[in-house]
């Protein structure tokens, strides 16, 4: 029996019952005391991010499955974001699609229909192991969303060795309710049946627990959940069918039985019959039906003269549905079988595992200066590398257009649009660093949420909720947990700055390399938005060049000292740059002065150009109007924020406006239709070599 639980921890199960658990016992507890499903290591600073608004329906409370904001014309928006790392380095294929069924889960429990996916994804180099791993996680996706017709309309693809052996693997979803409609995770009331639907088989044993601690190298592909999108359609389908009728939703995800039913009697008590669990595998014992994490499978709360309506609908389609239990006023979680008990502990102590603070300390950044790089070989390194090259291969695999609400397709900007039923415009997107998060994750967390406020800015939208994903190595490692803290006070900071709720969220820790080394702090954020007046439909053509905001000479935590090294200071975060500089654009944009814009991050300018040159125009740029260091380099590389670049045929109105508004803007440069070069004051740059990796790597690579 391999548990995460330590030493001191099964001292306070003991202590606590006065006895020795039976082993069915142990299992519970170490399923709901996981990191996974616990956040006994990160709770106490996850408080600190603010949850609620005017907007907020749902949010960060205990053991709801996804949060909720108001979207007008009583509508509702659902956002939950998930990984499936652990389980995409042993097989990345089910890993993947499992992950998408999960956030769909999640999203339906809530009574609301799924409407978009996001996948954002980052693995090591391109050897082969690297190659298997991005192809069938890549396939994962695909297969399940393109199967239960739900559209993955954008994401993120990101290369870099600290991901070799522990790809990340995150997707999020949205989805649509009625906001009176709501259902929640949990109960208030005792005499509800517990009715599960769908088959518990031998896959996905232990999945929390596994995913509570280090890969061991050892063989653990009995912990990774196997993917059925067609059993996952009629999921999708007769849940929604039958949300009305049911008092509370959980989809059985990390710790199964377990887990779902602790959570959802949410300090009552519960008793479940494991004999009337319906199994696809005959012999599965009792302590493994309530660990199971089969997929596939949703738990619900119904008053008992509803039972046989909500069942007979799943039968319809020859879709397992029993009543295994009941909701009790005793505060007790007890599992039987036969009558017989198989485990039988206080709700308490379960949803009450000790919290843990670990010592935290900063690790000091020692940079080696890095050396004088000429400017044509910067140039060719950063727009050849593979976080900047075209994702048409990935993307193209998944149905982005299913459901006809897809506005803004993958890769036409830097954010995704969906239609909603109300007519507005929901703008989506995920943004990660983990270039700047290793030398300072508090400015990182500031930096991500920042970014991605900018890059819904760019199609028109403001932010109005986030959700977060925190990706770190072992929480006991002091400099891990440093950065960890660092990383939710950066991302409270910003949010609370924006004025945008955090309504959920998740943690990932032990996320190492086979010789136990963290990776690089990968904290992530998925941002909502709604349209503001016009939407920008950007077009690449001839034009003036503008550039909102100041390039500072901060080349530390960017693609260029990850390929260089050295990189002098790190981006400090200037929350205000971004909030001006968003607003000028979305002025622009809603006064018909944007042809084409993005924002300024990975690559800098240079990356920001990308886009341009490999449309068959041609850029000149003159790098003394690029406004604040003096230094080429950082010109054109720098990433710190508070920057967009504007393809624009009125560059005065940028920058009168801007001088009205507080901020730097000047004209920089044309595109012009004569392709194939970047000259760069007097310098010109062929580009035919750039074009062609952009549009050739990743289906050369694979």
């Amino acid at each position: 029996m391999i548990l995460t639980l330590s030493s001191g921890e099964m001292e306070v199960v003991r202590r606590v019952l006065g006895r020795e658990p039976r082993e069915a016992e142990w299992k519970l507890v170490d399923a709901l005391w996981s990191e996974h499903c616990s956040y006994k290591s990160s709770k106490v600073f996850l408080r600190s991010l603010p949850s609620t608004g005017p907007n907020v329906i749902m949010s960060v409370e205990d053991w709801q499955d996804a949060g909720a904001v108001d979207v007008g014309n009583g509508l509702a928006l659902v956002l939950k974001v998930e990984s499936h790392n652990h389980p995409s380095a042993i097989d990345p294929f089910n890993g993947a699609a499992t992950g998408v069924g999960g956030i769909l889960r999640d999203i339906i429990s809530k009574g609301a229909k799924p409407i978009a996916l996001l996948d954002m994804i980052r693995v090591g180099k391109l050897d082969e192991k690297g190659k298997w791993l991005l192809r069938n996680i890549i396939a994962g996706i695909g297969f399940y969303g393109n199967s239960v017709g739900v559209p993955v309309v954008g994401g993120e693809l990101s290369f870099d060795e600290t991901y070799n052996d522990n790809p990340l693997v995150d997707v999020a979803c949205a989805g649509i309710v009625s906001k009176d409609s709501i259902v929640p995770s949990v109960v208030k009331e005792p005499g509800l049946r517990l009715v599960l639907a769908g088959f518990t088989g031998l896959d996905g044993l232990g999945g929390a627990s596994f995913a509570s601690r280090k890969l061991s190298g050892m063989d653990e592909i009995g912990a990774v959940q196997i993917a059925d999108p067609f059993a996952g359609k009629i999921i999708i389908d007769v849940t929604l069918e039958v949300a009305k009728e049911v008092e509370a939703i959980k989809d059985l995800g990390g710790g199964g039985l377990a887990v779902a039913v602790t959570e959802m009697a949410n300090g009552l008590g519960a008793v479940v019959n494991l004999e009337k669990v319906p199994l696809r595998f005959k012999y599965l014992s009792p302590e493994d039906i309530i660990i199971s994490e089969t997929q596939e499978r949703m738990l619900f709360a119904v008053k008992p003269e509803r039972v046989e309506s909500v069942c007979s609908k799943f039968r319809e389609y020859n879709y397992p549905c029993e009543d295994i239990g009941e909701i009790t006023a005793d505060p007790t979680i007890r599992f039987q079988y036969n009558g017989q008990v198989v485990a039988e502990l206080p709700s308490d102590l379960l949803l009450s595992p000790p919290l843990n603070v670990w010592p935290a300390e900063r690790a000091s950044r020692r940079r080696e200066p890095g050396r004088e790089v000429p400017l044509g070989e910067a140039l060719r390194a950063i727009l050849t590398h593979p976080d900047l090259v075209s994702k048409e291969w990935a993307y193209s695999q998944f149905d982005y257009e299913v459901g006809t609400s897809t506005v803004v397709k993958p890769g036409q900007a830097d954010s995704a649009v969906v239609e909603l039923p109300n007519g507005k415009y929901l703008a989506l997107k995920g943004d990660a660093n983990q270039d700047l998060c290793a030398e300072d994750a508090y400015e990182c967390g500031k930096a991500i949420v920042a970014e991605a406020y900018r890059n819904l800015a760019t199609v028109g939208a403001r932010g109005i909720a986030l959700v977060d994903h925190l990706q770190f190595g072992d929480p006991r490692k002091p400099n891990v947990y440093q950065d960890f803290i660092d990383a939710v006070r950066g991302i409270s900071e910003a949010s609370k700055f924006f004025s945008i709720p955090v309504v959920g969220g998740k943690v990932s820790f032990h996320n190492e390399d086979k010789n136990g080394n963290p990776i690089k702090p990968t904290p992530l954020v998925v941002m909502a938005g709604l349209i503001e007046g016009k939407l920008a439909r950007n077009r690449i053509d001839e034009g003036n060049l503008v550039l909102i905001g100041e390039t500072r000479n901060e080349l530390a935590g960017t693609l260029f000292s990850r390929i260089f090294g050295g990189g002098g200071e790190v981006a400090k975060t200037k929350l205000i740059e971004d909030l001006i500089a968003s607003n000028l654009v979305i002025k622009g944009i809603n006064e018909g002065k944007v042809i084409w814009n993005k924002d300024i991050s990975k690559g800098g300018l240079a990356g920001a150009l990308l886009p341009i040159l490999t449309k068959g125009f041609s850029v000149k740029i003159s790098s003394s109007h690029v406004v604040g260091t003096s230094s080429v380099l950082g010109k054109m590389f720098s990433e710190n924020g508070g920057r967009f670049l504007v393809l624009t045929s009125d560059p005065q109105w940028f920058m009168y406006q801007a001088g009205r508004m507080g901020i730097q803007a000047s004209a920089i440069g044309k595109a012009t239709r004569d392709g194939g070069k970047l000259v760069l004051d007097d310098e010109t740059f062929p580009m035919d070599s750039v074009v062609e990796n952009y549009y050739t790597f990743l289906e050369g690579s694979l």
